[in-house]
Formats: C-alpha cells, structure tokens, sequence
C-alpha cells in the first residue's frame, strides 16, 4: 500500500472493502492468522461480549469456529465513509451459514459496524461490533438492531 494521505477516496474504499471481505474469507476458510491480522494491535471486537487486542480478537476465533463443521458469510451493503485521511467508519451486512456439529443449520442475519485506520501499511479493523437483525437454529447473545419508528404525515 501507500501513504493515506495520497490515497484517493475512491483508492481507499476499495482498500477497506478488500478488508471487509477478507473477514469473511478467512473465516470460513479457518485462516486465524491472516484472519487476526486485519485487526489493528489494539483492536476492539464486540461480538456480544467486547475483547481488545490482536492477541485476544485471535484466541477467539478458534473457540468459535470449533463449534462448525463448515460456514459460509455473504457480505452486502457496504458502505464507507473516510473521517480523515488514515481513519474511515463503514457498516456492512452479513447473512451467515453455520453447520452445527451435530449436523443442523444455524443462520444469523446482521450488520457490520467498523472504525478502521490505517496501521502498519494496511486498513485495518480498529473496531467491530456485530449487531444482530435476527438468527435461526442457536439462541445468541448479541445486540439487536433496533427497527426505526416508521414516520407518520
């Protein structure tokens, strides 16, 4: 990569959409290094409960992932705003495929809330938060987006 500061937006989005969708490549390829690397070192990811630091974001994911056999994210609505010339917020959705252990389905519905900078070269997650439109198959604690009060004329 290349200095921030003489990144284009359009060079930028494209850069952060690329670390978007490596989150969902690597785990469901089981890549927990590359995976832990796309967090900044001092990283915070709140999957329901909020843990900070590379080190600790990647002692999680082999815990999760040992609870499939296989999953499949499907990414969507991306949507990125640069805040400075190494800072950027972007929210993004997820449908997640889960096989249980056991053989069943578990799927999850959500979005993507994300603060990235630019960190050793690279855009980086410097925060995650899952949020959770619904699931199916697993009872989950994980935040619920709330639903908007339709406006009344």
């Amino acid at each position: 990569m290349s200095n921030p500061e003489r990144m284009s937006d359009a060079e930028a989005h494209a850069a952060i959409t690329n670390t978007i969708l490596n989150y969902a490549e690597y785990v469901d390829g089981g890549e927990i290094e590359l995976w832990a690397e796309l967090f900044c070192r001092d990283a915070v990811f709140d999957e329901g409960r909020a843990i900070t630091g590379r080190s600790a974001i990647e002692a999680l994911l082999p815990k999760l992932l040992r609870l499939f056999t296989a999953t499949a994210h499907n990414i969507s609505n991306i949507r990125i705003q640069r805040t400075a010339s190494d800072r950027a917020n972007a929210t993004s959705y997820v449908h997640a495929w889960h096989r249980k252990l056991d053989g069943t389905d578990f799927e999850f519905w959500g979005r993507y809330i994300d603060a990235f900078a630019f960190e050793d070269d690279e855009w980086r997650f410097s925060s995650r938060k899952v949020e959770q439109f619904g699931a199916r198959g697993l009872e989950i604690e994980i935040d619920q987006v709330p639903r908007r009060e339709p406006k009344v004329s």
